[in-house]
């Protein structure tokens, strides 16, 4: 389902992303060849999927993996140890969007928009 995009306009404005970390805690991150070879500490922290499960987008896991509660790159201050780097799917996940709210819902984030 596409989200509102005055949703998430507003949204964008009233979430502080420096500060939450959300997205990083609850949903599972996978990363592709290419985001390995754009940061190769990927392939250092993550997990290599068996051959038959991987795909462009997905070659390494993140997160969840054992032992982590949280992506191996987010650091305590909630920031992102490899923000510049970051695999494409963390570049394309949008502050305020559904996911971004369902992310923050779990972890018990609750905002007043």
């Amino acid at each position: 389902m596409p989200c509102d995009s005055r949703k998430v306009s507003a949204s964008k404005e009233a979430f502080d992303c420096t500060a939450c970390g959300a997205c990083c805690r609850c949903f599972p991150i996978f990363a592709g060849e290419a985001d390995a070879q754009r940061e190769p500490r990927i392939r250092e922290e993550a997990r290599l999927l068996e051959a038959h499960m991987r795909s462009e987008e997905r070659s390494y896991r993140l997160f969840p993996l054992p032992f982590l509660d949280c992506c191996p790159f987010l650091r305590e201050n909630l920031l992102c140890r490899i923000y510049e780097s970051r695999p494409r799917v963390c570049r394309r996940f949008e502050v305020g969007s559904d996911q971004c709210l369902e992310a923050r819902r779990r972890i018990g984030i609750v905002d007043a928009i």
